[in-house]
């Protein structure tokens, strides 16, 4: 069983609301460790509110994601049951993270395979893309993502030069070039611009994967950038759907 989180070591965690903190603490310490097996419920929420020494409102909001991340289901007076992890990897998309970081957060683990590392000029379309000049130097990464013995999805990471040391990015990488980049504070990364759209697989992805061109595949085309809004890498990933699940919050607009 994991150490349990309290709320100091909550607070010293970047970036996240308190909300998504804690829904993260209750899926390590109750969920992925079986403290909660599937089918069982919850701690009430007053009892999550004391361990988390959180507001009912901040508990409640971290419930709702980890119903709609298909981790329990909530029913009004019977409180929150813990349901069975799916076979795919599921994720919200309101949070910047990388694949091995979600499919850890579920007990799963994410590898690469087929990994190529080159360093060569930007051509005008891929300078444009990372708001660049054309030939500018860059650090160009493609693999494999292999999930459950199974390739699962086809990535390429574009860091231009000046962001980090090539050589430190090569040292530092263990699958995700996002994860080199948020263990590097002062880069200030702040956001994403991710674009998901459905399409079919080129040719040369699916002979990577091991299927016929065509079929159906998540296109994700992500621009990471800093708190200043520099691009500091340009991913795109192709994703066989059936592996994977992501998730959007939508809100009431208020008038």
């Amino acid at each position: 069983m994991s150490a349990m989180t309290t709320p100091e070591t909550l607070a010293r965690r970047p970036r996240l609301r308190r909300s998504d903190e804690i829904r993260d603490a209750i899926v390590h310490e109750l969920l992925l460790s079986g403290e909660v097996p599937p089918g069982r419920r919850l701690p009430t929420e007053a009892d999550l509110c004391r361990r988390y020494d959180a507001s009912r409102v901040t508990v409640r909001a971290a419930l709702r994601s980890l119903q709609e991340a298909g981790f329990i289901a909530i029913r009004q007076g019977q409180g929150s049951t813990v349901l069975p992890r799916p076979h795919g990897l599921s994720s919200g998309l309101d949070r910047l993270s990388s694949f091995e970081t979600f499919a850890a957060d579920q007990g799963a683990v994410v590898t690469s395979a087929d990994l190529e590392i080159t360093e060569r000029e930007l051509d005008a379309e891929e300078a444009a893309r990372l708001e660049r000049e054309p030939g500018t130097q860059t650090l160009v990464m493609r693999r494999v993502k292999v999930y459950d013995g199974q390739p699962v999805g086809w990535i390429v990471d574009y860091v231009p030069v000046g962001v980090l040391p090539f050589a430190a990015i090569r040292d530092e990488f263990a699958g995700s070039v996002l994860d080199v980049l948020l263990a590097h504070a002062d880069l200030e990364v702040e956001y994403s611009d991710c674009d998901v759209t459905a399409t079919g697989l080129p040719r040369q992805v699916a002979a990577l994967l091991g299927k016929k061109s065509g079929v159906p595949a998540l296109y994700l085309d992500e621009l990471t950038r800093t708190r200043t809004g520099e691009i500091v890498n340009w991913s795109q990933a192709w994703l066989l759907p059936e592996h994977f699940s992501f998730t959007v919050r939508r809100r009431k607009q208020f008038t």
